[in-house]
């Protein structure tokens, strides 16, 4: 599996996926703060890049675990500008992630640093830049009037938080992101929300991770519907958003060892095993997706929004904001 550490959260009456995720530890995962709602379920898939859309009974149960608690950032508040979008969610303790998928490290500060330098150095505003982040998920394309039930993958360039366009923009908060080729949209759309935005450490490419770290998950940007239909107007051509994890390394240690209450064995992101991986995603995913993607049409007016819904991540001409589908 090329993205191991993929996870994505079921819609609660719908055979169908609402949110992305991401396994950073045995029993938890890491998503946005706004896939907590009513609307998703307490079902968590892990360890597939094939999910059959409209038909769960068709995915093998052993990559299906029961949520038992969902913690989000005490500071998250849904109307204000996405800070702290950020939660967690645990699975059943008698079972353990790390038998159909594996885990991802999370960019530490100083990683950070180190990944806010390389988009600095690698950024050119207007015309075509270096990929250096890779965003995955199952959200929307609607290329063929239905939703993906293979994992998407797509490269993007890092933006400097100075040059972030987007009016949530809030560099302690917040990865900034969006197409890396200029005459191209590549975005995440609805439904990619809480999925992972990675960055490779050149430093540590010869490790079996192949320094692949988490520095994002997926929250808010335009709305991909209005931002590939007004090309020419830049209101509409906001850049994506990604929840910063660097930023919450503490509050996700000291969350996940208050719940386990394992005594004064604390919990540490840096005692989680490295994945093991065969092949390299900058590598091996296409700078330039083979088929063009059209998203359907969300009712925003445009805008700063949510990247949640039943929908997510297109190859190309994308962005983010679909309520939990509804019939």
């Amino acid at each position: 599996m090329l993205i191991p550490w993929q996870a994505a959260i079921k819609q609660r009456n719908y055979e169908a996926t609402g949110c992305g995720a991401v396994v950073i530890a045995s029993n938890w995962v890491v998503t946005a703060a706004h896939c907590d709602v009513p609307g998703l379920g307490d079902v968590v898939i892990a360890g597939t890049s094939y999910i059959p859309q409209g038909d769960f009974s068709k995915l093998d149960d052993k990559y299906k675990f029961t949520v038992i608690k969902r913690i989000h950032h005490p500071d998250y508040n849904s109307n204000s500008k996405f800070n702290n979008d950020i939660a967690l969610f645990q699975v059943e303790v008698d079972r353990n992630l790390f038998d159909v998928a594996q885990p991802i490290k999370i960019a530490t500060v100083s990683e950070q640093r180190d990944a806010d330098d390389d988009f600095s150095n690698t950024w050119v505003q207007g015309s075509d830049s270096k990929a250096n982040l890779i965003a995955s998920g199952w959200g929307d394309t609607v290329s063929k009037g239905a939703f993906p039930s293979d994992l998407q993958v797509i490269k993007l360039g890092g933006i400097p938080d100075g040059k972030c366009n987007n009016t949530m923009a809030n560099s302690d908060y917040f990865v900034c992101a969006d197409s890396n080729i200029a005459d191209l949209i590549k975005d995440v759309c609805a439904g990619d929300s809480g999925g992972p935005l990675i960055w490779q450490n050149k430093d540590h490419i010869a490790d079996t991770d192949k320094g692949l770290r988490l520095v994002g998950i997926t929250s808010n940007g335009a709305d991909c519907k209005v931002k590939n239909d007004n090309q020419n107007n830049p209101f509409y051509q906001l850049h994506g958003q990604f929840t910063q994890l660097s930023h919450y390394r503490d509050w996700i240690e000291a969350t996940i060892h208050a719940t386990e209450g394992e005594g004064d064995n604390s919990f540490s992101l840096n005692a989680v095993p490295a994945p093991t991986l065969t092949k390299d995603p900058f590598i091996v995913v296409a700078d330039k997706p083979s088929a063009k993607t059209q998203p359907a049409d969300s009712g925003s007016s445009g805008g700063s929004v949510p990247l949640f819904g039943l929908f997510g991540l297109a190859a190309i001409g994308l962005i983010r904001r679909k309520d939990i589908h509804q019939k």
